[in-house]
C-alpha cells in the first residue's frame, strides 16, 4: 500500500494538477484579464499570460452557469479542459492559461479540443515545444 501510495504520489497528474499548478486567487485572475492576450475560436476562449509574475505553469478553468445551466455540462467541459491541459503541460513553457468554454463546446470530444487550443495558443504567440502528446 505504501508503494501504491508514493507512485500515485509521482505521478504526472499530481504534477499538473497539485495547488502550485492552478491559478487559485482573484489576484492571479486579475493578472490574466489585465495582462492576458485573448484569444476566441469556435469552441472556447483562451487567455494566455506569456510572462507570469512567478515564472510557473498554471491554469484555471472559468466555466459559469452562463454556459450550461445543468453542472453535468459543466463538469464535462471541466474534464476536457483538464485533460488538454495535462497533455499540453510538457509542451509549455512558464505561461498561465485561462480556458473558458463557448456553447458550441458541448458536444466536442477531445482530439478536436486539442486543435483548437493548439491553434489558439499559437494564434496567442505560445510556442509549444517539442514533448509526448
Amino acid at each position: 500500500m505504501d508503494a501504491c501510495t508514493e507512485e500515485r504520489s509521482n505521478s504526472s497528474r499530481t504534477a499538473v494538477f497539485g495547488r502550485e499548478s492552478r491559478l487559485r486567487n482573484n489576484s492571479q485572475l486579475e493578472d490574466m484579464r489585465r495582462l492576458g492576450h485573448k484569444v476566441a475560436g469556435r469552441h472556447c476562449v483562451l487567455v494566455v499570460l506569456q510572462s507570469p509574475p512567478d515564472g510557473t505553469r498554471r491554469a484555471a478553468f472559468l466555466i459559469s452557469r452562463r454556459y450550461s445551466l445543468l453542472a453535468v455540462e459543466r463538469n464535462r467541459a471541466r474534464r476536457l479542459f483538464r485533460e488538454a491541459f495535462r497533455q499540453l503541460y510538457p509542451q509549455l513553457p512558464p505561461v498561465w492559461l485561462l480556458f473558458i468554454p463557448r456553447r458550441y463546446m458541448k458536444g466536442i470530444r477531445l482530439p478536436e479540443l486539442l486543435v483548437e487550443i493548439r491553434s489558439l495558443a499559437s494564434e496567442a504567440g505560445l510556442e509549444l515545444g517539442q514533448g509526448e502528446g
